[in-house]
């Protein structure tokens, strides 16, 4: 099932250093990563991605409010602003460098 809807709540912004060496993959977010923000369930930029072996940290804003599953976009190597992700994510700062993933 396609998902056609596009909404914005706010504005958000880039969480990348550079664009150099960034490794993206597809991946499906549930509603329960999501935060309540407002009413609405929202997974913020820089948050941290934890699947069963792999970590990263997720690449846009998904509004999970109207859906309980969606494919979305976490980063896995590259350079992203420090002060852009999540304290968890900052607490993996570590594990994060020695998979190609630096917080600058």
């Amino acid at each position: 099932m396609p998902l056609n809807k596009a909404f914005t709540y706010g504005e958000s912004e880039s969480i990348l250093d550079s664009e150099v060496g960034i490794v993206a993959k597809t991946r499906t977010a549930t509603q329960a990563m999501a935060k309540e923000v407002d009413g609405r369930k929202i997974i913020k930029a820089g948050a941290l991605f934890t699947g069963t072996d792999e970590f990263g940290v997720f690449l846009e804003d998904y509004d999970m409010t109207d859906t309980d599953k969606c494919p979305v976009a976490v980063i896995f190597q590259g350079r992203l602003k420090a002060d852009k992700v999540s304290t968890e994510a900052k607490a993996k700062k570590a594990d994060f460098a020695a998979a190609g993933l630096y917080l600058v």
